[in-house]
């Protein structure tokens, strides 16, 4: 007869977000949440695992006659992965004037070259547009101007979720056919996106492309991963 395990996954500091609570036998999943806890269906003799990318996999086999609840699951961190913090900087656009001029010359040569009647206001070679100038101009205004950059805040797991249920784009289909990433595995897959720390501003309609195009990145990526941990078994 099947019960509700329920329990809370710690190491060997604090409460793990985000590991992937699977069972075995009957294929369901769930994530803990940002308090560690965790809740999932099983009966006698089904293993439930524990995974997630950051800590060394655990799996367990379910008692005849325990009750498992408020139950205790302790993960082992990965060596030289949790114990280096890589903290991402803010993102700046550095504009070097030399580079503007450059950028803008080509620019602007190109656009001649395609329109060339919008400078037949002139005939003289030598009374040609000054690039240069205009060039200094603008990265005068650029500097002057030059917007405050966005502090860096990465989509957070629930965010992922609340995504992947109300989303018309982002579908379980979406998931499966464009992303290639089997059903079973779509918390898996969450929890790998917690960990690649993509920018949040993807989540704002007007980047909406952006943020179809990452996924497929990180669809390529889960499964060289998920490949080769295959092999590795």
């Amino acid at each position: 007869m099947a019960q509700s395990i329920t329990g809370t996954i710690y190491d060997d500091k604090t409460v793990v977000e985000g590991v992937v609570v699977k069972n075995i036998n009957t294929k369901m999943a769930t994530v803990s949440n940002e308090a560690g806890r965790f809740e999932i269906a099983a009966k006698a003799q089904d293993s439930i695992s524990f995974q997630v990318f950051t800590h060394e996999k655990k799996t367990i086999v379910i008692k005849e006659g325990r009750v498992y609840t408020n139950f205790v699951v302790e993960l082992t961190r990965k060596i030289n992965q949790l114990d280096e913090v890589i903290i991402k900087k803010e993102k700046e656009f550095v504009f070097e004037e030399k580079e503007l001029q450059n950028s803008f010359n080509k620019q602007m040569k190109t656009h001649q070259e395609l329109y060339p009647e919008q400078y037949e206001f002139n005939s003289n070679p030598n009374a040609n547009l000054n690039f240069v100038n205009i060039g200094k101009r603008l990265w005068k205004l650029i500097k002057k101007d030059k917007p405050k950059p966005t502090p860096f805040v990465p989509i957070k797991l629930d965010q992922y979720i609340g995504l992947f249920k109300e989303d018309p784009i982002l579908t379980d289909r979406f998931l499966i056919e464009t992303v290639k990433i089997p059903y079973e595995f779509k918390p898996l897959f969450i929890d790998f996106c917690v960990s690649r720390n993509i920018d949040a501003e993807l989540l704002k309609e007007k980047n909406k492309f952006l943020l179809i195009e990452e996924f497929i990145n990180l669809g390529k990526e889960f499964l060289e991963v998920l490949e080769t941990d295959i092999e590795n078994e």
